[in-house]
């Protein structure tokens, strides 16, 4: 084959020998195989496949790591740590690197951590960006390499710009932000949150961003393609440049982009391909990873110091620098989450720093023979008996039970940074002098409380030379180096070390901290002495004081309170029943400890109380949290019965059930609140307590039915027969004790009310019944019908009675069956006797029909009553009657009988017979009513128009002004007829428009005229009415409304007749017409207009004519326009540009300017005020000013001469004039003089070296003027003006400059240096103090004599000294102690050495007498009588000076304020400032380190100055009581004010002093609402509240009487007064003397101008002046003369007008 021939060609291989290519697995390879082959494979050319090689060979290989080496190095490295969520650290990657590359920024170190969660801009992305150095390409693609550390990396492609590694300076805690150390970090940490990066960087003055993406889908794509997995590009683009940007799941990156715009530098790590269990995670524990991210890089957000709340100012460069933020964006309708990690103040680094009471510093320096490395360590001390911090909930909690007044408990003491960092997962427990001692270890540690050994916990600063894992998770061996025998532990105090006992030190600290901050519970409301019978018996059972309550860290806790604890095997939940002490106290006290008896809530699961030291109390629990928990508790007992019917009978409440109906079977479950079933209590303290159910069934208070046994069970019951209202009641019981109530509470309990009724009906009984029956009378059978069980019950429905009963006559007995069909026993016999029925008919018994009877005979009839059957009946008393023929009666009382009338009479006419058979009808009556004739209708008519008749409320319309006559009205009846008026009936006729009325006029139906308005708009009602004598009023009323006449005349009216140009003419132009006519005006129908708006735009000023026409009418009206508003300042005149000033000299062409209105106009409004810059101010002229420029000063340069205007304080725009002041450069204007300001003038020491210079206009030195008018003058005494004392010497040389070796006056007091040039009158003129040097010797102010004493009674021969004062002075004997204070020992030596030494009063060796303001005076010194003492020999009084050294810097007006602010800082009161650190160091020496001192170059503190916490970005956010203000403004500083602001800004930060204890925690509580920490709060009565809050105690109330040292009060305002008062009769005595030298040089120059030869002068000058005018006037020259002279005369008139203006 073509392949085979080509390897025979290429290694010369014979074409009939065979060979084969194999692989160095001997695979043999044929053209496809070798295809496959990878470049850089080793293959074997032999003759056979199984040759055996003659000889070794060498395969070259390559060992590259697998991508996964990279994309999942972080998956084991982070979920091997500590099996915690180590998300948090993955991102501290990340932000190591970005403090690495802004650690070298000058200005701010921002960092922020972006999650961008919202879907509408692409998939989920977390952005890592920062304002550091950035990176060039090379240096990122050495951040690609994996493990390529900082100390093998090559920033630079050139070999000649690599730089290595170098090691940043010491910085305070290591925090030097050299923590991107590994080249490991960031890869992991970004393959571990995500599956792509990209980084994009800037470096610095580069103009270039790169940017490189590594993702895990690039890897494998390389891989499947045989490519370098590890090669990759890198893009170089312009900033803001986003058009690469293609992927839509990246749109973010378009506004990321975006910003790079105006960055000088920037890096950014953009991770994409979040996994969904860290974007869950991210956005619910947002809270917990940040504060985790807070603790990490707590000093580096914070300074050296840490988020000491208390004392912000203190803080280091750091807290000022460094700003790290978290933005966490969502959807886009939810606000961004953004968190600040400087606002975190629950990490655990606050919360210790902030809990601490004291601290203890110390270095660990660890020395190996190839090892050495060093670190700090830092420990902090809480309040012994309390454990001040709240902890996070992901710190562990260890069970303390057993170990009472437990704080830190089982944790570590130290957590340990490196390089400022925390290292989250290596804590150092302890060391052998911090530990708990072993008992007999150590008999010399003095004893302490085991728990004092429990309260602190401390940080441990590295730096680099401390190994750490390549995660920075852990130390290497950090704890195992601390523990080396060669460690050497240092005690550091002022930031100095010591080499003392670090265990005895530590003990002497801790017991100090025992016994001076443990005491902080103050027991209230003593109650009694008790004896504790619950206590063992070798225990302390008596004396034990009970209180009512507590006062812990400022807060009061009561009996009956809610509390719970902590740190106890349960927690217990439960109310206060009162405080224990032990000791025999009868009131309020402090104490170190306590116990609390708590009744343990909830009652119903404890019954019992609870006695636990009051250490153990949670103080941070909320009282809602603990009404949580109770009811969490509560929840766990018997809440409710659940009672189920396993048959399906189920009986609701009030059911009603048949009798002998089944109840039940019954099954109980017993459930507390969370549904839970249970047959026993919550177990407590180990008892167990079994639960039962007790079943009971009452009737009427009749117990029907119970169960012998209690369970869970009920069977069926059927015995429920009796109908009525029943009871089933379900308790709970106690098993043991058949008790309902447990804990004073009713266990859980069932009520079942229901209603049993009779069954359905089996039989029926016959109740009484009459066995008499009537015929046709009902008759009642009483039927009860019975259920099963006998019960009365109700028929079944259509049940019908049947009655059977077989009977033939009547008045016999009979049987009567009832049945009811349907029942079981259906039938019922009754006996019964049957009599006839009540009446129901009459029965007449007659033969013929009609009756026949003869008129006048009466007529007879037989009558019977029958009941319904026929029978006769009789009723007592039954009567007949008969009542159409005449009225008769029978009584038929027996049943039967015969009515007999009276005779009939009837007229028989014409002899028929009558038939009676008739009616007589009903008689009715018709009433009919006729109409009445009184008045009921008016009606108004017109006597010109009959048919005219006004309707009743009818709108008429009349000619306005005009009258409506012959009216007359019209009455009418009710039927209509006209009622002629009378007398009678004119005088009730009334009208509204006339009050009286002429009653012929009435009488004869007229009415008066009615007068018609003037105005059409005017409306009239009229009205005629009628009353009767009955008070019926009858009306007739009508609206008359005018109606106009037609036009004659138009008239326009103007209200104002003068208006400016473009200004609205104010009014309106009413035209109307004299005789009210309508007009049509733009579609209105009036009589009258309004015009408005009317306005002239633009134009001239002058008379307007505005006129108005309507048909042929036509009116006028004349306007004045006066010129527009003033709307520009012009310049009418001035000098000639360009324009050029010397400085100092004036202008004389004076600018003349006017307002115009804006068309032009010269407007002359009187309200206009024109100012022209550096000339006079203001002037107010009417529209016209002329300015003329005396002087201009300035320094050179162009400038701008402004004129501008203002109407009513609104500016008009003005001219401008452009002109260039240019400096005199032969004008002296200043000296300079330079020497050392800081220095001081001890008396007797040597001037500093002063160089002057004359300093020119023009800013250059001058050297033309004669040196020797440049003088030094020295005076003592304050500046004045009077000549100064005699020269010095000359202090100038040629070069300008000079040297002065002069020493300074022995004599303190204030001296005046005068520096002057005498060409100029230029003076620089100042003074200074000669103070006295340092204080040397202690010296009387005058020596007095040796004394001569004897041991005689008499005091006058005993007396040593009398009247003497002794001062501390200088070397010259200046007073030199103003400002000391202390004592001054008196002691007699022997100069011989004799033993025999005399004695003062009192047998005393030595006497002390008070040293105050560096003087002492002694009244009189004596010796004792009969005193030791040789006779005749010589002794020394030695008077020694004890001065302890006090700085007074500061002064404070106010005595309260002074006594709390000096008891605040009591303990730095002492302290000596210096102003450099190197002087600090040598006092300390000097003073072997008893002295306190601090340096003024190394105390920062913030320049700004914070404005108080209730006012926030310059507004109040509340009214705050008690007029807070900061302490430290109420220090005066007579001398060095900035130092001294600096010191105490230091010492007493942010403190406020405020009135009142009240006023400063309302003051407090307020600004912690509005989420603003709050500083310590002083009071002027003397307390303090700390910055946490804390009052209260004798440690926060400074005592009345401050014997410690205390700042003074400044001297009275009456000094200064007094100063003011002599300053100025000095000023007046120099200006006196002054002036008699003035008047003294004008008198002599006047006698010097009357002198003869002066007079003689003035004559030949008038001679030569007429000379000179007449040869002028023969040259023609005099008319030009007069001219100019006429032309200076008016620009002077000009300006002296102008000046007597600005005058007026």
């Amino acid at each position: 084959s073509d392949w085979s021939f080509f390897f025979a060609q290429e290694f010369e291989i014979n074409p009939h020998e065979i060979f084969v290519l194999v692989t160095t697995d001997r695979t043999v390879l044929d053209f496809d195989k070798f295809e496959e082959l990878q470049d850089g494979s080793t293959i074997y050319l032999l003759q056979q496949e199984d040759q055996v090689l003659p000889v070794s060979t060498e395969e070259p290989i390559m060992f590259i790591p697998h991508y996964d080496t990279l994309i999942r190095s972080g998956m084991y490295e982070y979920y091997a740590s500590e099996g915690q969520k180590p998300l948090p650290y993955a991102f501290a990657e990340l932000i190591d690197n970005a403090l690495s590359a802004t650690a070298k920024n000058t200005g701010m170190r921002t960092i922020e951590l972006r999650m961008l969660f919202d879907e509408s801009n692409g998939k989920p992305a977390v952005v890592v960006l920062d304002n550091g150095c950035g990176m060039t390409s090379k240096q990122l693609n050495n951040w690609a390499v994996y493990r390529l550390s900082k100390f093998t990396r090559a920033n630079s492609t050139l070999i000649s710009k690599h730089e290595g590694y170098v090691r940043p300076d010491p910085v305070p805690r290591s925090l030097n932000s050299d923590i991107s150390y590994f080249g490991v970090g960031g890869k992991q940490a970004v393959f571990y949150i995500g599956h792509s990066a990209r980084m994009i960087s800037k470096a610095r003055n580069s103009p270039d961003v790169h940017e490189l993406v590594l993702s895990k889908e690039d890897f494998e794509r390389k891989e499947k393609n045989r490519e370098d997995i590890y090669s990759g590009i890198i893009r170089k683009r312009k900033p803001g440049d986003s058009s690469h940007v293609n992927n839509n799941d990246e749109r973010f990156l378009h506004s990321l982009i975006a910003e790079e715009y105006g960055k000088e530098s920037f890096t950014a790590v953009v991770i994409t391909g979040i996994l969904p269990e860290h974007i869950t995670f991210l956005k619910q524990d947002f809270q917990a990873w940040t504060r985790e991210l807070a603790h990490i890089y707590h000093y580096y957000i914070h300074g050296v110091n840490g988020n000491d709340m208390s004392n912000n100012a203190a803080n280091s460069n750091h807290l000022s620098k460094i700003d790290i933020q978290v933005t966490l964006q969502e959807k886009p309708s939810r606000c961004p989450r953004v968190m600040n990690l400087r606002e975190v103040d629950d990490d655990m680094q606050t919360l210790y720093i902030n809990a601490a009471a004291d601290t203890f510093e110390f270095k660990v320096s660890t020395w190996t023979r190839h090892w050495h490395g060093g670190g700090e360590l830092w420990i902090r001390l809480w309040v012994l008996f309390w454990f001040l911090l709240a902890l996070p909930d992901d710190e562990d909690d260890d069970n303390e039970s057993g170990v009472q007044h437990q704080a830190r408990g089982k944790r570590p003491i130290f957590e340990c940074f490196w390089n400022g960092r925390l290292i989250p997962y290596t804590r150092v427990h302890e060391f052998d002098w911090c530990a708990w001692p072993i008992k007999g270890a150590n008999k010399d540690r003095e004893p302490l409380p085991k728990e004092c050994y429990s309260r602190f916990s401390g940080v441990l600063f590295t730096d680099d030379r401390f190994q750490v894992s390549t995660n920075k998770l852990t130390f290497v061996d950090l704890e195992l180096k601390m523990r080396n025998k060669e460690t050497i532990f240092t005690r550091v105090v002022n930031r100095q070390g010591q080499r003392t006992n670090i265990q005895k030190d530590f003990t002497q600290w801790l017991k100090h901290c025992h016994e001076n901050l443990d005491k902080q519970v103050k027991f209230l409301g003593f109650q009694e002495i008790i004896t504790r019978t619950d206590q063992q018996a070798k225990k302390k059972t008596h004396p034990w004081a009970t209180f009512s309550a507590i006062q812990l860290d400022g807060k009061i806790y009561k009996t009956g309170q809610l509390v719970k604890s902590q740190r106890t095997q349960p927690i217990h939940h439960g109310t206060v029943v009162r405080f224990l002490l032990y000791g025999n106290h009868n009131q309020d006290v402090f104490a170190t400890g306590g116990q609390v008896e708590v009744s343990l809530e909830p009652k119903g699961l404890h019954e019992m109380t609870k006695i636990i030291p009051i250490s153990k109390l949670d103080r941070t629990v909320s009282d809602e949290a603990i009404k949580k928990s109770i009811e969490n508790d509560i929840a766990k007992l018997p809440h409710i019965l659940k009672v189920d019917w396993p048959d399906g009978n189920l009986w609701p409440e009030n059911a009603v059930c048949l009798a002998g109906s089944p109840f039940g079977p019954l099954k109980i479950e017993i459930l507390n609140k969370k549904g839970e079933s249970m047959s026993r209590m919550p177990t407590v303290r180990q008892i167990v307590i079994k639960l039962s159910v007790k079943l009971k069934i009452v009737q009427h208070g009749k117990i029907i039915s119970h169960s012998p046994k209690y369970g869970f069970w009920f069977k069926k019951m059927e015995n429920l027969t009796n109908p009525g209202k029943y009871t089933l009641f379900l308790n709970t019981t106690i098993s043991d004790t058949d008790a309902t109530v447990f804990g004073d509470r009713n266990l859980p309990s069932y009520k079942l009310k229901f209603t049993i009724k009779e069954g359905n009906a089996e039989s029926f009984d016959m109740g009484v019944a009459s066995s008499t029956l009537r015929v046709g009378v009902p008759f009642d059978i009483p039927l009860q019908l019975k259920d099963r069980y006998g019960n009365l019950t109700m028929p079944l429905p259509n049940l019908q009675p049947v009655l059977t009963c077989r009977w033939y006559f009547i008045l016999q007995t009979y049987d009567l069956k009832v049945t009811l069909t349907g029942l079981k026993k259906d039938t019922q016999t009754l006996k019964i006797s049957l009599l006839p029925g009540n009446p129901h008919s009459l029965h007449v018994k007659t033969k013929e029909d009609p009756i026949i009877v003869e008129n006048g005979n009466p007529v007879r009839f037989n009558v019977e009553i029958h009941d319904e059957a026929g029978n006769i009946t009789a009723q007592p008393k039954e009567i007949v009657y008969c009542q159409e023929l005449p009225p008769a009666t029978i009584d038929c009382s027996t049943g039967a009988g015969q009515l007999v009338t009276k005779p009939i009479n009837l007229k028989i006419i014409e002899g028929e017979p009558e038939k009676l058979k008739r009616r007589i009808p009903l008689v009715f009556r018709e009433l009919k009513v006729m109409p009445s004739s009184r008045v009921s209708l008016i009606k108004i008519c017109s006597q010109d128009d009959e048919n005219l008749v006004l309707k009743n409320n009818e709108k008429i319309e009349w000619l306005a002004g005009g009258s409506l006559e012959n009216l007359f009205y019209k009455l009418y009846d009710e039927a209509g007829r006209a009622v002629p008026p009378t007398a009678e009936i004119a005088s009730m006729i009334k009208v509204n428009w006339k009050a009286d009325i002429d009653l012929k006029d009435l009488v004869q139906g007229k009415l008066p005229d009615i007068m018609v308005p003037i105005h059409v708009h005017e409306k009239r009602f009229y009205q005629v009415s009628y009353q009767d004598q009955t008070k019926v009023c009858i009306p007739a009323c009508f609206i008359c409304r005018p109606r106009p006449d037609e036009p004659k005349k138009l008239k326009a009216t103007l209200l104002q007749n003068a208006v400016k140009l473009g200004e609205t003419l104010s009014g309106n132009i009413r035209e109307y017409e004299l005789d009210h006519a309508i007009i049509t005006f733009f579609g209105i129908c009036s009589s009258s207009v309004e015009v408005t708006g009317i306005c002239f735009p633009s134009g001239t000023p002058g008379i307007r004519e505005i006129c108005f026409t309507y048909q042929g009418y036509v009116a006028s009206v004349m306007v004045k326009v006066n010129p527009g508003d003033p709307a520009e300042l012009k310049l009418v005149s001035g000098p000639k540009q360009p324009l050029q000033v010397l400085n100092d000299h004036g202008i004389p062409t004076p600018f003349l300017v006017q307002v115009f209105d804006m068309w032009g106009n010269p407007s002359p409004d009187k309200r206009v005020v024109v100012e022209l810059r550096s000339s006079p101010p203001a002037l107010k002229v009417k529209g016209k000013a002329s300015f003329t420029v005396t002087s201009v000063s300035g320094p050179k340069g162009y400038y701008q001469l402004e004129f501008n205007c203002s109407l009513n304080n609104k500016p008009i725009p003005g001219p401008s004039v452009n002109f260039t002041v240019l400096p005199d450069p032969n004008k002296p204007v200043s000296l300079a003089v330079e020497y050392n300001t800081l220095a001081r003038f001890p008396a007797g020491g040597t001037f500093p070296v002063f160089f002057v210079t004359v300093v020119s206009d023009d800013g250059s030195p001058m050297t033309t003027f004669n040196p020797a008018a440049a003088l030094m003058l020295l005076w003592e005494g304050v500046p004045t003006e009077t000549a100064p004392q005699p020269k010095v010497s000359d202090l100038l040389t040629d070069r300008g400059d000079f040297y002065l070796d002069k020493e300074i006056p022995e004599r303190a007091g204030r001296y005046t240096i005068q520096f002057s040039l005498s060409i100029s009158n230029t003076k620089v003129l100042f003074s200074d103090e000669v103070v006295a040097n340092h204080p040397v010797k202690l010296r009387p102010d005058s020596e007095p004599p040796a004394p001569v004493v004897s041991c005689s009674k008499d005091v006058a021969n005993r007396t040593l000294v009398k009247n003497m004062t002794l001062r501390i002075m200088d070397a010259y004997g200046n007073p030199a102690g103003q400002d000391l204070g202390g004592k001054v020992v008196i002691s007699i030596t022997s100069l011989s050495g004799k033993s025999n030494i005399p004695l003062f009063e009192g047998k005393a060796n030595r006497c002390e007498i008070g040293l105050t303001d560096g003087k002492v005076h002694i009244t009189r010194l004596t010796i004792m009588e009969n005193s030791p003492g040789d006779v005749g020999s010589v002794y020394t009084l030695l008077f020694k000076p004890e001065v302890p050294m006090v700085g007074h810097l500061a002064c404070v007006l106010d005595d309260d304020a002074a006594r709390v602010i000096s008891w605040h800082i009591r303990g730095d009161m002492d302290c000596v400032i210096t102003k450099t650190t190197e002087a600090a160091q040598r006092i300390y020496k000097d003073t072997q380190g008893r002295q306190q001192v601090m340096a003024l170059d190394s105390i920062f503190v913030s320049p700004l100055n914070r404005p108080l916490p209730h006012i926030r970005n310059g507004h109040i956010l509340f009214n705050p009581p008690g007029n807070p203000v900061y302490a430290r403004d109420l220090l005066i500083y007579p001398h060095n004010k900035e130092s001294c602001d600096i010191v105490f800004k230091n010492i007493l930060g942010d403190t406020i002093l405020i009135d009142d204890l009240d006023s400063g925690n309302k003051y407090r509580r307020t600004v912690v609402q509005n989420k603003i920490p709050c500083p310590t709060i002083l009071t002027r009565e003397g307390d303090r509240i700390s910055g946490k809050g804390k009052f209260g105690g004798a440690q926060n109330k400074a005592p009345q009487t401050n014997t410690s040292l205390m700042f003074g009060a400044p001297l009275p305002q009456d000094y200064h007064t007094l100063q003011e008062q002599i300053d100025l009769l000095r000023q007046y005595r120099t200006a006196v003397q002054k002036r008699d030298s003035a008047e003294k040089e004008r008198q002599e120059h006047l006698e010097k101008m009357r002198s003869p030869q002066m007079l003689q002068n003035k004559q030949d000058m008038e001679e030569k002046k007429k000379q000179l005018e007449e040869i002028e006037r023969e040259l023609g020259m005099f008319a030009d003369l007069g001219i100019r002279a006429d032309s200076k005369l008016q620009s002077f008139c000009v300006s002296l007008v102008l000046l007597l203006l600005i005058s007026n």
